[in-house]
């Protein structure tokens, strides 16, 4: 018979990454933003009993956005998430001036860490998910 320590190394074995999921007050036009101002396309699409989409871009980051009210969440203060999701640029002033550009909100930056010479910087969407950026150099 197993041992707790071996039972929880075998479940832990199994833990796999999916997408990171954004939930949407308007489902469309989220959607439609990620593709158009980040570069994702739709995997696929689901629309008979809730409202789900499933994106990749082609550095093969995952994004779900799913309909918020359909999921029993009112979504308030966005910029208050406790969980923020981070992107790695080659260039942070010229993509956070590209989302500032297509109707997102530029939150901090670009700046520079001189200490590990890197710059990032922090934008929120259409809907005001919080995001940071970084570029390659970041630890």
């Amino acid at each position: 018979m197993a041992t707790k320590k071996e039972l929880l190394k075998k479940i832990l074995a199994e833990l796999h990454p999916r997408e990171s999921v954004v939930l949407a007050s308007d489902f469309q036009a989220l959607v439609d933003w990620y593709q158009h101002v980040l570069g994702f396309k739709v995997k696929q699409l689901f629309e008979e009993d809730y409202h789900y989409c499933y994106l990749e871009n082609e550095n093969g980051i995952k994004l779900g956005i799913a309909d918020a009210k359909e999921m029993g969440v009112n979504p308030n203060d966005r910029k208050s998430n406790t969980v923020i999701l981070q992107f790695q640029v080659a260039d942070v002033k010229s993509f956070l001036e590209h989302v500032g550009d297509n109707d997102g909100k530029i939150t901090f930056g670009p700046s520079q860490d001189k200490k590990d010479s890197f710059w990032y910087g922090g934008f929120s969407d259409l809907e005001g998910n919080p995001f940071w950026v970084v570029d390659e150099n970041c630890p």
